[in-house]
């Protein structure tokens, strides 16, 4: 319903749902200024002279593109008890609070390390750019926000702990996948199906058991598989999980799983704090990563994203993989940089 509620109507409805309590509006006064309403003050911003409206017109593009609402900041600045997440609809702002929340907590913490991540390389050097437009006066703080994709870090921290990693790729998947089909035989199973359900199920969950494959609760995947096609398959993947081994390659899964234990085991603070754009596209591994670079301190772990642009990854449970949320707030788009969060 919200999607068709003005949006004080669909913040307070999401409220109620969620066992909030709506903020009582303020009744309106007949002949008070219709700017001076809290709802109106929410998309505009009143000049009181040439001058303010001068100095806004003037003020640098660059500036305005990592500016802060002021409705945002308290979610920016707030205090969590565990991971927090933001979501919301393109264009509501969650960059913007992302990278506040990186400058806030290096600029409150002045001996942490911050990673601020996302899905891929385009979007880390989109967000490097943006933080140095934020931090132009402050060099030193930003000296200490590490911003990088989610497989470079994955691919670096590897380094450090393992050793120099040889990752697989699409067309060396295609291939051992395909060999191994072709071994089996007597089935109906397309490369495009089998390659999905490694990735998905297979490689997602790291199953290394015939029972850890047919026991595994396949979330997101539309097709049904009784045992015996399941056994067919399972013949498939082994075949596959062998060509890995003998080439000496792993995958992005497998690098990320190793990392989280590798993390758990040793206990280190790699980093005090994990910032996470565009969240609704990490694995299944990467949470397992966070889960274990957080270790369940407050305010570790901050991931802004919207379930509804996922675009990658196939639905899991946050939860069940180690990231409890305990702050969670729903932005809504009102006008070009100014946004409204809900508390859920």
């Amino acid at each position: 319903m919200t999607d068709h509620l003005p949006a004080e109507a669909a913040e307070a409805l999401l409220e109620l749902a969620t066992g909030g309590k709506p903020r009582v509006p303020k009744p309106a006064v007949v002949a008070a200024n219709p700017f001076d309403h809290p709802d109106a003050q929410r998309r505009f911003r009143v000049m009181a002279n040439l001058e303010e409206l001068q100095r806004a017109l003037d003020f640098p593009w660059e500036k305005w593109t990592v500016f802060l609402h002021p409705e945002q900041r308290q979610w920016v600045e707030r205090d969590y008890s565990g991971p927090a997440r933001v979501a919301g609809s393109a264009g509501t702002g969650k960059t913007i609070v992302a990278l506040h929340r990186a400058a806030y907590l290096a600029r409150t913490h002045p001996d942490a390390r911050v990673l601020l991540t996302t899905f891929s390389d385009t979007l880390a050097n989109a967000l490097h750019t943006k933080l140095k437009r934020l931090l132009g006066s402050e060099p030193r703080l930003a000296e200490r926000i590490d911003v990088h994709s989610l497989n470079a870090i994955g691919l670096r921290l590897y380094k450090a702990h393992a050793g120099q990693a040889m990752v697989d790729s699409r067309e060396i998947m295609r291939e051992l996948v395909q060999e191994a089909a072709s071994a089996v035989g007597g089935h109906k199973f397309g490369l495009h199906f089998l390659l999905s359900e490694w990735e998905q199920v297979v490689d997602a969950w790291q199953l290394e058991s015939w029972e850890a494959y047919r026991d595994v609760v396949r979330l997101g995947r539309k097709t049904r598989l009784p045992e015996a096609q399941r056994t067919v398959l399972w013949s498939i993947f082994e075949r596959v999980r062998a060509g890995l081994k003998e080439r000496k390659l792993t995958t992005h899964a497998e690098l990320f799983s190793s990392l989280a234990g590798a993390i758990s085991k040793n206990k280190n603070v790699i980093f005090d704090f994990a910032v996470v754009d565009e969240a609704q596209d990490i694995s299944l591994a990467h949470l397992r990563f966070f889960a274990a670079l957080g270790g369940g301190r407050p305010n570790a772990l901050f991931f802004a994203g919207d379930l509804g642009q996922r675009i990658f990854q196939q639905p899991f449970s946050w939860k069940a993989l180690g990231v409890d949320i305990r702050g969670r707030s729903r932005t809504f788009p009102l006008c070009q940089h100014n946004v409204r969060h809900l508390s859920l």
